[in-house]
């Protein structure tokens, strides 16, 4: 619950200067690449409906080449582990750590807040506590949404959300099956990113 009122509030203040914000000029060139880490809230859609912790790093390359509708898209690395605030009834050692990439497109409309949408890839990793059984890794496919606003020169806040599909749990992947669970966590992230401009590429 604290991470969804620190959510909107961050949501409502970015969103409340973009009006005076739109410019032509805010349109950017050149190639960039954004490095950041924050701080992510999930749902782990494992033990009932429980929000855990965790961090979050990620690397944005934008090579903003061709046509201009063109530029803002880019590819997208992202790690992520979700290890903290167990509840007590939980699995004591329930954690999942996901890393992966995909694409990501920023609509680079305004001159200090761009909204972004994004497509991943993922391999995740799970523990937990289960008689014979506490560890399996899946892939899997996400999406997300979000902003991120320009705070000072090349550092920009990030304010985002996504879904995660896993594949089937407790199923043999060998053997074409239903059985087993689709784990769909999602969350949030909120953190800082670093943007390095007009970089040359070849």
């Amino acid at each position: 619950m604290r991470f969804k009122f620190a959510f909107a509030a961050l949501f409502l203040a970015a969103a409340a200067q973009v009006f005076s914000q739109v410019s032509p000029s805010a349109i950017e060139s050149g190639s960039q690449l954004f490095v950041g880490g924050g701080i992510s809230s999930y749902d782990d859609n494992f033990f009932e409906d429980h929000f855990m912790e965790g961090a979050t790093v990620w690397a944005d390359l934008y090579p903003n080449r061709g046509p201009a509708l063109l530029h803002g898209l880019g590819i997208e690395a992202e790690a992520r582990d979700i290890s903290i605030g167990r509840s007590s009834i939980a699995p004591s050692n329930l954690r999942e750590d996901t890393g992966g990439g995909g694409a990501i497109y920023r609509w680079m409309h305004y001159q200090n807040f761009v909204p972004y949408g994004k497509f991943q890839w993922e391999h995740a990793s799970i523990d937990f506590h289960y008689t014979g059984y506490g560890h399996d890794t899946r892939d899997l496919y996400a999406a997300g949404a979000g902003f991120d606003y320009r705070i000072r020169h090349n550092l920009w806040l990030r304010v985002g959300g996504e879904e995660q599909v896993w594949q089937r749990l407790f199923q043999n992947h060998a053997v074409s099956t239903a059985t087993g669970i689709v784990l769909k966590p999602r969350g949030g992230t909120v953190g800082v990113s670093y943007a390095f401009n007009h970089l040359h590429l070849h």
